[in-house]
């Protein structure tokens, strides 16, 4: 960080005309700045209008925790890190996230390399799951694999296929198409498994908990059914030969949150440890498939806690050198660099794989995972490369229609939640509307596809303790029975319903959430882990920051809170900056001491812009709530900060800043 000269604020924007009244002045590398004392809100150069006001969630900062740290959490962290300061910081972080036992602390947290595995026959009816198989193996039975078609489900099946493959075993897979059958398992699906595919054994992947009806229908068909899922478990369960599912763990055990993935490697675990004796051929087949299990981890947003930190760790590293044809491409596809992280996954690889199950087939996705050949691999994922190009263009007309429903239909002071729905929506890519409408909102998002007789939903929670999404539908079903078929988890979950039922539905929902949430509090609260001096944010801070990787749900990125602050230069950034479509900015930040630093402000740009324009001294005296990150972008370097929301410095508790004052005292002596 360096010093920067007193200069009024610069807002560069690529392409756009009608920053301010000052004229622009054209740069040789066609990037257009003005210089401005006081940025005012873009306008469209035909109309003169501002850009539509946007709504605005209205947000509170908390410190995570201000109790003293125990002293055996700070033992413990300097002694198995690399300088007090790391030590400290690493104390500091896995005490703000409730994380205080020793033993889990120091195996999957600080010394994942001695951690030391959970059996797989942990997990309640995992022996009666290995014993039927085992049984269909000798027997030479018909096996087939039934997945979902989200990431967790298509890894799920092609981990378990080329695990089946290993052992020499030859299995078919069945993936039902979204569009024609659903989620879940169905009887039209299961007499043509039994009748034309011949099977004896199916085997479900991150599905089949909430399918009791489906599975005694199997049942009677004489076929064995074998569910490995990790969703809530209902009140009725399924009839089946086994029910392998972490949820019915302790909360604290090292697998109670593995995702379907998590449960097919640990399927697949003791199938490999059982018929391969050769101790390092085993080992570096089950090592093998890690790399489908981290892609299933991250895109499922399971929680990062645990055994799935020590599996997505060792995906990582398995992801970053995979030899499946079908990842080596996808990772080509999400960019340049060949290291694979939580972010790359998260933002890259697993909305590729998901496209081919919302728009089309979601076997496309699995058989990229498990060909063996080049040119099929760059084939499809060429394809998926396509379809996701498609699926983000109408989930922004989703998005863009839903919002605009939910400003014209939804009271969005007193209501708790918001229920959308219409005949023009693709329910492939609903979900995706549903957690963009959360972002906007900060609302529990009811939002259903109303094509066709049978309508479909997808539903997303937000950060409540109260509040567990399957526990009200639950409710609602019990109440009402409302649902044609519904599950999921506390966060997300899905349904169908009659479509002649949508308006009763959207009445029912309404009505349970203002009267079993009308006390309770909905602002967003932005959890900061302390408050840092900017000349404190180096290379060095942010390596400190990485000892406790990887990060996710259940081990959040640490949030930090610096200022006041001044911005010197604003940069629009898009690809549509000549439509104005405005979402993303760089800042360039100052402190009082002439420390300063870069950095960026997702899907906020609109807020920002119009907030500033309202407000003229927020660039003067501005507070932001960040995660440090380091910027490589054409071989160079360079600290960036991710922007997790911005306030003016007096509206922020000066408890939270107290740290950044302390400093600055010592400067200033």
């Amino acid at each position: 960080m360096n010093a920067v000269s007193n200069q009024r604020p610069i807002i560069e924007a690529p392409g756009v005309n009608g920053v301010n009244t000052a004229p622009h002045k054209a740069k040789p590398n066609n990037t257009q700045e003005t210089r401005v004392a006081d940025p005012k809100l873009h306008t469209d150069n035909n109309t003169n209008k501002p850009i539509k006001n946007t709504y605005k969630v209205s947000t509170k900062w908390s410190l995570r925790t201000e109790a003293e740290i125990p002293q055996e959490i700070q033992d413990l962290c300097l002694e198995n890190t690399n300088s007090r300061r790391q030590g400290f910081l690493a104390a500091r972080l896995l005490f703000n996230r409730g994380i205080s036992d020793p033993e889990l602390i120091k195996n999957f947290y600080l010394n994942m390399d001695e951690a030391k595995p959970s059996h797989a026959f942990e997990i309640p009816d995992m022996d009666k799951a290995f014993e039927r198989i085992q049984k269909a193996i000798s027997a030479n039975e018909k096996i087939i694999i039934y997945g979902d078609y989200d990431v967790d489900g298509t890894t799920s099946v092609a981990l378990l296929k080329r695990a089946f493959e290993m052992l020499g075993v030859k299995v078919d897979y069945y993936i039902p198409n979204r569009h024609e059958e659903g989620y879940g398992l169905n009887k039209e699906a299961i007499q043509k498994i039994k009748h034309e595919l011949g099977a004896d054994l199916m085997i479900t992947c991150d599905c089949g908990i909430s399918n009791s009806e489906e599975v005694d229908f199997a049942n009677k068909l004489g076929l064995d059914v074998i569910i490995t899922d990790h969703h809530s478990i209902p009140e009725n369960k399924p009839n089946s030969i086994a029910n392998c599912n972490p949820k019915t763990l302790a909360e604290n055990h090292p697998l109670a949150h593995l995702p379907g993935v998590g449960v097919a490697y640990k399927l697949a675990e003791v199938l490999l440890e059982e018929n391969i004796k050769n101790d390092a051929k085993r080992k570096e087949l089950q090592q093998s498939l890690l790399d489908l299990v981290a892609l299933g981890i991250v895109a499922d947003l399971a929680q990062l806690k645990g055994e799935n930190r020590l599996l997505c760790e060792e995906g990582l590293k398995v992801l970053s050198k995979t030899k499946k044809h079908g990842l080596r491409e996808l990772l080509i596809a999400s960019g340049s660099n060949p290291k694979a992280n939580t972010d790359r996954i998260g933002f890259g690889i697993g909305p590729r794989i998901n496209a081919a199950g919302r728009l089309s087939d979601a076997k496309k996705a699995v058989e990229l995972m498990t060909t063996e050949d080049d040119y099929t691999a760059k084939e499809l994922c060429e394809n998926l490369n396509q379809e996701n190009i498609s699926r983000r263009e109408i989930c922004e007309q989703i998005t863009e229609e839903a919002i605009n429903q939910v400003l014209n239909t939804i009271d969005l002071r007193n209501d708790k939640v918001i229920v959308v729905g219409s005949d023009d929506w693709h329910h492939g890519v609903i979900g995706i509307a549903a957690s963009r409408l959360v972002e906007k909102f900060h609302l529990p998002v009811f939002i259903v596809s109303l094509s066709g007789e049978k309508s479909r939903g997808s539903v997303r929670g937000i950060n409540n303790s109260n509040l567990d999404i399957f526990k009200e539908m639950q409710t609602l079903q019990n109440q009402h029975n409302i649902f044609s078929k519904f599950g999921g988890h506390p966060m997300a979950a899905g349904f169908s319903i009659k479509k002649e039922n949508f308006h009763r539905l959207r009445e029912l929902i309404k009505h349970h959430f203002r009267k079993k949430f009308k006390d309770e509090d909905f602002t967003k609260v932005i959890n900061i882990d302390s408050s840092i001096h900017l000349s404190e944010v180096n290379e060095e801070f942010i390596r400190d920051i990485e000892k406790l990787a990887p990060y996710g749900i259940g081990n959040p990125k640490p949030v930090f809170a610096t200022g006041p602050l001044k911005v010197t230069k604003i940069t629009l950034l898009g690809k549509n900056l000549e439509d104005h479509e405005i979402k993303h900015l760089k800042l360039q930040l100052e402190d009082g001491q002439g420390n300063t630093v870069e950095a960026v402000l997702w899907n906020k740009a609109q807020d920002f812009l119009q907030d500033i324009n309202m407000n003229p001294n927020l660039k003067n005296n501005l507070s932001i709530a960040f995660t440090p990150q380091i910027n490589e972008f054409r071989g160079r370097r360079s600290i960036q900060l991710d922007i997790k929301d911005y306030k003016e410095t007096e509206q922020v508790d000066e408890k939270i800043l107290a740290r950044v004052k302390q400093v600055e005292a010592r400067f200033k002596k």
